[in-house]
């Protein structure tokens, strides 16, 4: 009975510290549905709500914990976090030309 008790109470415990930390690691303010991301001369289209969609409001796949712009955004950062994801789930563009228009 003891074990029983001890095992609920950790179990509601590590519930609640989950909880804590998903309420904590997600803004109130969703930010826009699409951000305008400059590359250089370019500027690309994203779909922000359609990847907090895809990633159930999980903030941290892209954002450090309570930061919620991404800090130097630039080529490396885009090819580092972007492509490794799409790559991963098979979504979205992997190539240069998915980006990048042709000159």
């Amino acid at each position: 009975m003891k074990l029983t008790a001890l095992l609920l109470a950790s179990a509601l415990l590590i519930f609640g510290l989950t909880l804590e930390l998903l309420a904590d690691g997600t803004p109130e303010d969703i930010g826009p549905e699409i951000i305008k991301m400059k590359m250089g001369r370019e500027v690309l289209e994203f779909q922000h709500w359609k990847h907090q969609e895809r990633n159930i409001n999980e903030c941290f796949h892209c954002h450090k914990h309570q930061e919620w712009k991404i800090n130097k955004w630039d080529k490396q950062v885009a090819h580092d976090m972007c492509i490794a994801c799409h790559d991963l789930y098979d979504k979205g563009p992997v190539k240069c030309k998915g980006c990048h228009k042709s000159k």
